[in-house]
């Protein structure tokens, strides 16, 4: 028999289990405003660098991008380093969320944007190297996705990021409905067959 429990249990699952992660490079100097968290910076006084680092907005959203901002320097001059190449890697809890692998920086600067599925505290390991891929620092810095209660993402943002799981709920509902309907259908020819096998056996 027919067990329409089970397949929307399975809907369910299927649908609650699309995620979208989304994730995008650009290129910008660190702006000075109240929506970017406090510059953090890291000198390494051997190779004469600086790389400074922020993150917009300072509180960020899952499901909603945030900007992370690079900016590598030399340490005495204050200027931008120029044709570099940067491999960063986002981790909490020992477990990997995102993973950039030889990003050109051309001027010395870098914005990542990506989308957190959780909140928490990250870590951004960035590596920088020559274009000749001689290693010039490596640096580690903080960001805290901080406990958002419901309701309190971006709309817009969200919005357009569930979109794709809209389509897949929808297309599985198609099936369901698709799959009770000729089920059913099925279940009344036998009935319908069983009957008349019956009432003939009983002439």
């Amino acid at each position: 028999m027919f067990n329409t429990k089970k397949l929307y249990l399975f809907f369910l699952l299927t649908a609650s289990t699309y995620v979208s992660q989304v994730t995008e490079i650009a290129y910008a100097h660190i702006p000075q405003d109240n929506t970017t968290a406090p510059i953090q910076e890291w000198r390494d006084q051997r190779n004469n660098v600086k790389i400074q680092f922020s993150y917009s907005p300072d509180n960020p959203l899952i499901y909603t991008l945030t900007d992370l901002k690079f900016s590598i320097q030399d340490l005495n001059t204050g200027n931008h380093i120029k044709d570099l190449i940067s491999s960063l890697t986002i981790t909490k809890d020992d477990k990997i969320f995102f993973k950039f692998d030889d990003v050109a920086i051309q001027n010395g600067d870098l914005s990542l944007r990506v989308q957190f599925s959780e909140d928490g505290n990250y870590r951004a390991i960035s590596q920088v190297s020559s274009t000749d891929n001689a290693a010039i620092a490596l640096a580690y810095f903080n960001i805290l996705v901080p406990l958002q209660p419901l309701g309190k993402f971006n709309a817009d943002s969200l919005s357009s990021s569930l979109f794709p799981a809209g389509l897949v709920a929808i297309g599985l509902s198609v099936l369901v409905i698709a799959f009770i309907i000729i089920s059913r259908k099925k279940e009344k020819a036998k009935k319908s067959t069983n009957g008349k096998m019956q009432k003939g056996e009983g002439e």
